[in-house]
């Protein structure tokens, strides 16, 4: 399998501040990535790092064969991005937008407009303009633009912010079908990124905390107890739990000296169960 991206090093200061720390991994072509991390942890700065927007300090970024800092304009022309709000013209329809962005590239020809289309599922709409769209409407277009080039990698940050769960659901599943293009993508929501990505990066405080593989599974399991006196347990495992509702995310062998714990402590566990997202599990033991 060859290499798409490749992040060597990455550093980032703005006004003195350092937000990236030494940013380094690999993403593959085909592969689906999520980027996970709590508010402020850096995925958006290095997103922007990742597309040009942001000049970085040190290190390297080679998207195929192309470094970025060297071979810009060609490791562009294979990238399509959506970073923050789509820039697009709110008085024009659909259609009109994707012309605007058609002239930017070479060899965009009308079937490729089409194929695009298609693949957003926004054929009934492209008449109609920019602003009567529904938020999911706009981020569906939005990502047709980032087609245009027919671009090898896709870079999204936060594409369903905003959105209901259906418009969640509906982008989620346009970019799990875009079989050939490689994807990066950052979000809160765990579930679908769960769902959709071979791999996630968990980022928290400018560094990389984890790559994790999907395959791989944590010796660490989510655990919940109902018990007959909620504060008293509360107060007894507030170094373990992950929310207020008695969530742990704990090992087997930790999980059985918490049960023990409360029998001792005369707290009667109606009831222990599993919790199986593991990708939020994670994400609670990375900002714990």
């Amino acid at each position: 399998m060859r290499q798409a991206i490749k992040v060597r090093n990455i550093s980032k200061s703005i006004n003195g501040k350092m937000i990236l720390h030494d940013i380094s991994f690999d993403i593959y072509e085909g592969e689906i990535v999520g980027l996970v991390g709590p508010n402020g942890a850096g995925k958006s700065t290095l997103l922007k790092v990742m597309t040009g927007l942001y000049n970085y300090d040190s290190g390297d970024i080679y998207y195929f064969d192309y470094n970025l800092k060297n071979d810009f304009e060609k490791a562009m022309s294979i990238i399509g991005t959506i970073i923050e709000e789509p820039a697009l013209y709110k008085n024009l329809s659909g259609k009109n937008n994707l012309k605007i962005f058609k002239t930017m590239f070479k060899g965009v020809d009308d079937n490729t407009i089409s194929e695009i289309v298609k693949i957003v599922e926004m054929e009934k709409y492209l008449g109609k303009k920019f602003k009567t769209y529904s938020l999911g409407m706009k981020e569906r277009l939005a990502i047709a633009t980032s087609l245009i080039n027919k671009p090898k990698i896709l870079i999204l940050d936060e594409p369903t912010n905003g959105l209901d769960p259906l418009g969640v659901k509906n982008i989620m599943s346009i970019l799990k079908n875009m079989k050939d293009t490689t994807i990066i993508i950052s979000s809160h929501m765990l579930k679908e990124i769960n769902d959709i990505c071979n791999k996630v990066i968990f980022i928290n405080k400018g560094r990389i905390v984890n790559i994790k593989n999907k395959e791989l599974t944590s010796s660490k399991k989510n655990i919940k107890f109902e018990v007959d006196d909620y504060s008293k347990a509360k107060l007894l495992l507030k170094n373990y739990l992950v929310n207020d509702e008695l969530e742990v995310y704990e090992s087997d062998e930790v999980i059985s000296k918490i049960n023990k714990a409360l029998m001792l402590n005369d707290i009667n566990v109606y009831r222990i169960y599993e919790d199986n997202n593991t990708l939020e599990n994670e994400f609670f033991d990375m900002v714990k």
